[in-house]
């Protein structure tokens, strides 16, 4: 059960860590739909959508068995990130 939680924790980590890779990848590369990234501990899946004017980005942190899900709905307003929204998706 810990290995299990301790799993969980790090899946949702590197969700978190998904969003941030792309909040810092954007500004100099606005095109950007997809990334990936591996580790140790396990990998991140990245989607980023153009809606409106506005950046949603899904990232998908996978360790071992856990699988975390989270959403941000992000803007630029003078090269300043302003989240509109988070949210932990559950399928």
């Amino acid at each position: 059960m810990v290995k299990r939680e301790t799993q969980s924790r790090q899946a949702l980590y590197l969700a978190e860590g998904g969003i941030e890779w792309a909040k810092a990848h954007l500004p100099a590369n606005p095109g950007l739909r997809r990334g990936s990234l591996s580790f140790e501990t396990g990998q991140v899946d990245i989607l980023i959508e153009l809606s409106e004017g506005e950046y949603i980005v899904t990232a998908k942190g996978l360790s071992g068995l856990a699988v975390r899900k989270i959403e941000e709905r992000l803007q630029v307003e003078n090269g300043t990130w302003i989240i509109l929204g988070y949210q932990e998706l559950h399928w």
